[in-house]
Order: C-alpha cells, then structure tokens, then sequence
C-alpha cells in the first residue's frame, strides 16, 4: 500500500519535526517576558485605577459630609472631622491615606478661608478651583487629595505618578453665614 517514497517522507518529516522543537524554546523565550510585561501591566493599571476610584469616592464623600455637618464646634474640629473622614472612607487594601495627602478648607462667598484641619496637608497638590459664583453669605467646602502611584510591568521600569481626586460643595448647615455662631 504505502511504496518506498512514503518511508522516505515520513523520515524527512520527523527530522524536519525535531529540528522545530528547539525553535519553538527559542520563539517561546522571545514572547514570555513580553507576555509577562502584558500581564503585570493590566494588573497593575488596573489596581492603580481602583486606588484612583477610591480616592475620588472619599474625597467625594467627605466634601458632602463637610457640607452637612455643623460647623459650630470650631473651625478645627469641623475641618479635622472632615480631614478624618476622607481617611474612614478611602478603602483600599493595604494602603491609607497620611494627613498630609488630605486638604480641607472652608471658605466663605469672598474667598476668605474660614476653616482647615490641625494638620493641613502640605502634599495635596494644588486646590480645585471655587465656582464662578458664589452667592452672598454662603461658603464652600474643597476637600482635595494627591497620592503617588506606581505601575509595576516587571520587566521594564516603574511609572511613578500621582493620583488624586478633588471635590467642591456648597456649605448647607447654616444660612446667611459659615463662621461659628
């Protein structure tokens, strides 16, 4: 059935098959760290954009507490609760915000700052801008954080950078004025 010539094939062919086997070793050692780098780098993109969500979710949170609760106990105990509270609400696992990533200020309709925590940071970066309008009598809370982040790609190096998240409501708890009654 099968003629001379066909044992001579079968014989180029598994010499032809064992010659291959060292080129996909080779093939295979140029693609891994590529691969890895891909790997590492999704992972890490990925855990830096949660930490960035996190941020934006307390700093969000604490502005809207600042807004809500009285500002009657001092200008330092109402800025360090809303200091502490971005700290309570930033969630992630196995890092926390210091006191000097976190800014808080009051201030009122003619930009004066009323109030800022004991330990205002001095690593925060750069303040969100007030509204254009600010309605007599009334006050703003700015909450803002910086934090430095890092994506990790194994094989390369590092991507140091900051993250960080700002926030601007209008003070509620009192009307006609935001000083300590």
């Amino acid at each position: 059935m099968y003629g001379k010539g066909a044992t001579s094939a079968r014989r180029v062919f598994s010499a032809r098959r064992a010659g291959e086997s060292g080129a996909a070793a080779v093939e295979f050692a140029l693609v891994l760290p590529i691969l890895v780098m891909l790997l590492f780098g999704v992972t890490s993109v990925g855990l830096t954009y949660s930490d960035h969500l996190s941020i934006t979710n307390a700093v969000r949170e604490s502005a809207r507490l600042g807004a809500a609760i009285d500002y009657a106990p001092g200008p330092n105990a109402w800025a360090d609760s809303v200091q502490l509270r971005v700290q309570q609400v930033y969630f992630n696992a196995g890092s926390t915000l210091a006191t000097n990533q976190i800014c808080v200020q009051l201030l009122d309709s003619g930009g004066v700052s009323r109030a800022t925590p004991t330990t205002q940071g001095a690593d925060c970066g750069s303040a969100p801008s007030s509204p254009s309008v600010v309605p007599a009598g009334s006050c703003i809370v700015k909450v803002w954080v910086k934090k430095p982040a890092k994506i990790s790609l194994v094989v390369a190096p590092d991507y140091d950078f900051s993250i960080g998240a700002r926030s601007v409501s209008y003070y509620g708890r009192t009307t006609g004025s935001c000083t300590a009654s």
